[in-house]
């Protein structure tokens, strides 16, 4: 017997074991044996018509003819339609893994999870361009694909939202993200990010009551970055700075710390230095300039003052230099500040101080 007749012939046989349709027959002859995917799909929808109960249509027409087409939203739609059936066996059961690891695949249901990380991934990849909305309809796909990722489909579908400045939105999916986790990690990440979201809204309260709810012992150093950022916000530099010194110098010697954090880091704690510095300097100006408030033990005050602006500013100078170092392309404005800085210093060494000692 001819090898391709008798292909044909087997192919019929089997398909026929697995659908009641002369159309999926068709169908899967000319995907397998015609290599006619154009008409493989013609034949697969009637197919879908004729059988609408029947799981292993939708999944077959998404995996042999819309995959290697690399149309994935279609594939993908086929996937869910599979899924909203009830679920049936596949033609060929297959295995995954090895040893005390594998495990056989025998249904269509079993089949379509295993492509939940693709579809993750499609997702990232399309956010990554920009393709928000795509992005967010192969996020939902996978999360439909496989239960285990939801977590992580919908954290990235919140933050999504929040770049578009949906916050409604993003609020909806990352509260979503935390209930549905069952990893006490990714949870804790969440809600990070959920403290993100507060910190942009100007809702410190909030974002504090979150953060303060959380086992200190559990956070990453990265994660404590977070409780920095919230003094900051808060207009809370000293208690910032108290916080940020030894934590950038844990994050310094962690090799895993991304340069852009410690660069960010860094010039946030020399934001706080020079803040603080600026509300001292402000002060002194101010005392200089109101004549009915001289007095010798003011006058003593302030020039003590000086030593600590000095210093702050001092500090921030180093930790703008620092900024420079971790960030890959140094920017301008950071060098500006810089020399702000070192500009500031010298003003209150020749210009401040004397003028407060000739009072």
């Amino acid at each position: 017997m001819n090898k391709k007749y008798y292909g044909r012939v087997l192919t019929i046989l089997m398909t026929m074991l697995y659908s009641r349709s002369m159309e999926f027959t068709s169908c899967k002859t000319y995907v397998k044996i015609e290599k006619n995917l154009a008409k493989g799909e013609e034949f697969g929808l009637l197919a879908l018509e004729k059988e609408p109960d029947n799981a292993y249509i939708p999944y077959y027409i998404g995996r042999f003819i819309y995959r290697p087409q690399k149309k994935v939203r279609e594939a993908g739609e086929m996937f869910v339609k599979a899924l909203n059936m009830t679920d049936t066996r596949l033609e060929q059961s297959f295995r995954i893994g090895s040893g005390e690891n594998q495990n056989f695949i025998k249904t269509v249901h079993e089949a379509i999870a295993l492509y939940g990380t693709d579809w993750f991934n499609y997702g990232v990849e399309a956010e990554q361009k920009e393709e928000n909305e795509k992005a967010i309809q192969y996020l939902e796909m996978a999360s439909i694909f496989d239960p285990d990722l939801k977590a992580s489909c919908y954290s990235t579908i919140a933050l999504i939202y929040f770049n578009i400045n949906n916050m409604e939105l993003a609020f909806e999916y990352i509260d979503d993200a935390i209930s549905t986790s069952n990893n006490e990690a990714s949870k804790i990440e969440y809600k990070m990010i959920k403290i993100l979201f507060l910190r942009n809204l100007k809702e410190i309260d909030a974002a504090f009551e979150i953060y303060n709810s959380l086992s200190k012992e559990k956070l990453s150093a990265a994660q404590e970055y977070n409780s920095f950022l919230l003094h900051m916000d808060n207009e809370d530099c000293l208690s910032a700075i108290n916080i940020g010194e030894e934590l950038f110098l844990g994050l310094e010697e962690d090799i895993k710390t991304p340069m852009n954090l410690l660069s960010e880091f860094a010039f946030n704690l020399a934001a706080c230095f020079n803040h603080e510095a600026d509300i001292k300097y402000n002060q002194i100006i101010e005392y200089m300039g109101q004549t009915d408030r001289h007095s010798d033990e003011i006058t003593k005050h302030h020039i003590e003052a000086c030593e600590f602006i000095k210093e702050f500013y001092s500090s921030a100078k180093d930790y703008f230099r620092l900024s420079l170092d971790y960030d890959e392309n140094p920017n301008q404005t950071t060098k500006d500040y810089k020399r702000k800085m070192r500009a500031n210093i010298r003003k209150i060494d020749d210009t401040i101080i004397p003028a407060l000692m000739g009072l």
